[in-house]
């Protein structure tokens, strides 16, 4: 039995050598007629149907048929990767709970997205981070080592990559993050370009001293580069997030000190990471 899948792989196995031809306009017109097929079949679901027929849609309006191939081989990459299974297991997760997850560290440290370490020695400071490490016992990720003023410093922090599942907070209106903290002020980034030493979008929370639920909404994440802020910048929205980050600092999103900053060890525990509507 031939299923959405069989059909736009297909395509994709015919499409692409004609597109690599130089013929984009004869693979638009396959990959069309395969997601056409699909619409007009009864397999798909309901949500598979719509991203068929918003690509459809965009790909026949483009002027370039180079750019309306691929419109529509995007929109077949989506469906074969499960992105949109996943985003309507999303949409019945949120309807239902009013939130949804998005990375769970309670059973280790899952391999996607990978998270890297940027502190302070990058302009002279000598502020330390261990990197997130998973602890059993507290089934959870840390974030722990030493920031320092020292050396013209002040921050340690934790980058990830871009992450195809943060497309998922596109639903959301924030985030919710259950977290067991040392008493310290930390910064959840989001990133929303591919430019590492971009803006960035910031929001001081303090975790409490037992495991506890932390609800940030995109409304008041604050567009920082440097430590400072970017004045002009559009409000943080979900389907812009491209990567997340967590930092200790002895600088607030706004661009202030915090005035009980210290030198020492930090720790910061995380058992997961949710979208909220």
């Amino acid at each position: 039995m031939t299923t959405t899948k069989d059909t736009l792989r297909d395509a994709i196995a015919i499409g692409a050598p004609i597109y690599n031809s130089g013929d984009p306009a004869g693979c638009l017109r396959t990959y069309v007629k395969a997601a056409v097929e699909v619409i007009d079949g009864t397999k798909a679901t309901d949500s598979e149907r719509s991203v068929l027929r918003n690509a459809v849609g965009r790909a026949t309006e483009v002027m370039s048929k180079d750019e309306g191939a691929w419109i529509m081989r995007r929109a077949f990459d989506s469906i074969l990767s499960g992105a949109v299974a996943a985003q309507e297991r999303v949409a019945e997760q949120a309807a239902r709970l009013g939130e949804f997850e998005v990375l769970s560290f309670e059973n280790g440290l899952p391999s996607t997205p990978r998270w890297r370490i940027l502190d302070d020695v990058i302009m002279g400071g000598r502020s330390q981070s261990e990197g997130l490490a998973f602890e059993p016992a507290e089934r959870a990720a840390v974030f722990s080592g030493r920031v320092t003023t020292d050396g013209g410093g002040g921050f340690a922090s934790l980058r990830s990559d871009e992450w195809a599942g943060f497309a998922s907070l596109t639903a959301a209106r924030g985030i919710r993050i259950l977290v067991k903290g040392d008493g310290r002020q930390y910064k959840l980034n989001a990133k929303t370009d591919a430019d590492w030493d971009g803006v960035q979008y910031q929001y001081d929370f303090v975790a409490p001293p037992v495991w506890g639920q932390v609800d940030l909404p995109f409304s008041a994440f604050k567009p920082t580069f440097r430590g400072r802020l970017v004045p002009n910048r559009p409000p943080l929205q979900g389907q812009q997030i491209r990567q997340l980050g967590l930092m200790v600092s002895k600088f607030t999103a706004d661009g202030g000190v915090i005035s009980n900053f210290r030198n020492g060890s930090f720790r910061l525990g995380v058992r997961w990471i949710k979208g909220f509507v």
